[in-house]
């Protein structure tokens, strides 16, 4: 009879525990934000942030609201999605993209602005974004760039430079020879430019430098 009991108990016990696992709550656990380089050579007024989200479902639905906080005076934020929504019991990963619309060009990475991510039972988490330069450096930096290869012989080249520049695209098959120039970027407000360009089948190795060629 009291192996029997026991048993129950057990038994019991186990489908409470698994009851309660299944319907746990799902949770937010973690909120980045990463700046995007433009995708043209020519940004508009916009600059836009990718925003990676991670919840883990539970039996219940988890919709995170995501708000933003601490911009300058003139700029507006919209989030895509704006709400994002976690179902499962899986540690999941979502993305959003924040465009942050400034009606002068501002250097957003210099202000410790927040974003914050909010279930619907109130929890929420907040990160603010770390200011590494002053707005004067962002304003005046010296351009640097980074190569991306994208496939099929077609070149990306990322540029971080000042606020507004224009720079000239120039390149060279030897440090010795001629610089070719190759076209026009126009920074955006934290001063990144994108270029894009092609490398010849068979073609030699080559440089390229950003020269300032704007006011």
């Amino acid at each position: 009879m009291k192996k029997g009991i026991s048993k129950l108990l057990i038994t019991t016990a186990f489908v409470l525990t698994s009851v309660s696992a299944s319907h746990a709550m799902s949770d937010l656990l973690s909120l980045s934000t990463d700046p995007i380089w433009p995708t043209s050579s020519k940004p508009d007024s916009n600059l836009v942030y990718s925003i990676t989200t991670v919840g883990r479902g539970g039996a219940g639905l988890l919709e995170v609201t995501l708000t933003a906080g601490g911009m300058p005076p003139g700029v507006t934020v919209t989030f895509s999605p704006s709400v994002l929504r976690f179902t499962g019991n899986q540690i999941t990963t979502q993305t959003a993209t924040m465009t942050v619309h400034c009606s002068t060009l501002v250097p957003l990475d210099c202000y410790p602005f927040t974003l914050t991510g909010t279930s619907q039972r109130g929890e929420s988490i907040t990160v603010t974004n770390t200011v590494s330069f002053t707005p004067f450096y962002v304003m005046t930096r010296r351009a640097t760039l980074y190569l991306d290869d994208q496939g099929n012989r077609a070149l990306r080249l990322r540029g971080l430079g000042a606020t507004g520049k224009i720079y000239q695209i120039e390149t060279t098959s030897s440090l010795n020879a001629l610089w070719a120039p190759l076209g026009g970027s126009t920074a955006d407000a934290n001063g990144r430019f994108t270029f894009f360009t092609t490398q010849a089948t068979n073609a030699p190795g080559r440089f390229f430098r950003a020269v300032e060629s704007g006011p």
